[in-house]
């Protein structure tokens, strides 16, 4: 019965190990945030990754995709989800997601600008090299 019950633990914990190391979710993409701007997504086509920004588009200021090799990688939806609960001035999370579909290197940059300002620099800039192969 002991060794039963030590088998079974040693599961649930190397189970548990297993998730807290991966990058992936339950749905097997790859999800990134601000703190992983800058870094390479070594990939090959079929994958789906999703990207999380925080901002506060009551402040006018958004985020944008600015370049995408959509020989490469394709948009595949975005949405933003405000905090909860909506407080006049509180913020939110742009989601976006992507496809893999092609092999080769690029750069997905996204910046959180307001529009109408054209000639001031983004308050924000997210890059992802992606490499396919």
């Amino acid at each position: 019965m002991n060794r039963r019950i030590l088998v079974m633990a040693l599961a649930a914990g190397l189970a548990a190990f297993s998730s807290a190391c991966s990058t992936r979710d339950n749905k097997g993409s790859e999800s990134f945030t601000e703190t992983d701007s800058g870094k390479t997504f070594a990939t090959s086509p079929g994958t789906t990754f999703d990207i999380s920004l925080k901002g506060n588009y009551t402040t006018g200021y958004s985020w944008n995709i600015v370049t995408c090799d959509k020989s490469i990688l394709q948009p595949a939806g975005s949405q933003y989800t405000p905090n909860q609960p909506q407080l006049t001035g509180s913020g939110g999370v742009q989601h976006y997601t992507f496809n893999i579909v092609g092999k080769g290197q690029t750069t997905l940059k996204i910046t959180y600008h307001r529009v109408w300002e054209k000639d001031v620099a983004p308050a924000q800039t997210f890059t992802l090299q992606i490499d396919s192969k």
